[in-house]
């Protein structure tokens, strides 16, 4: 029988390697300005209103949207099983796929262009969505519980953020 080593000296180095060059590539702690917290309402004003920034909305987008593109693309069977009891068809399958292709692209969209292009349609796009998908699918398919409240609440917790951005 033959006996297998673990690579524990080599995950070592890699490990050490990988630390050094972060350390080597961040900035040197005595030549970085001392930011000074400006009030609120300045910070504000700067940002254009908004208590979060507009790339944090795209960013919390591209991340929470993406997962479920990702889900809607590789495992639909599956991803649908979670939150309904029904039998899916090759149609169904189909547009599942097609329509985690979609978000995909509004996250690569979202991820690309500047933030202050994408903010209102994103904005506008993400409630409609928690209109006509989610909350729809609360109200009219018997979804199950309460499993299927993760995707009612994620989609607009992320509208939410969306508006402090306005």
């Amino acid at each position: 029988r033959a006996r297998t080593r673990r690579p524990t000296a080599m995950r070592a180095v890699l490990l050490s390697a990988l630390f050094a060059s972060v350390a080597a590539f961040a900035p040197p702690t005595a030549l970085v300005p001392r930011v000074v917290d400006a009030p609120l309402t300045k910070a504000l004003v700067l940002r254009g209103g908004g208590v979060i920034s507009k790339e944090t909305f795209a960013t919390t987008l591209v991340v929470s949207n993406g997962l479920f593109g990702l889900q809607f693309l590789l495992i639909p069977k599956f991803f649908i099983s979670q939150f309904f009891e029904k039998e899916l068809d090759a149609f169904h399958l189909f547009f599942a796929r097609f329509i985690g292709v979609l978000i995909l692209g509004q996250c690569a969209l979202l991820k690309v262009c500047p933030s202050e292009t994408t903010f209102l349609p994103a904005l506008i796009t993400q409630i409609a969505v928690g209109i006509m998908g989610p909350l729809k699918a609360q109200l009219t398919l018997d979804p199950k519980m309460p499993i299927h409240l993760f995707p009612v609440i994620t989609v607009f917790v992320c509208a939410g953020l969306g508006l402090l951005a306005f």
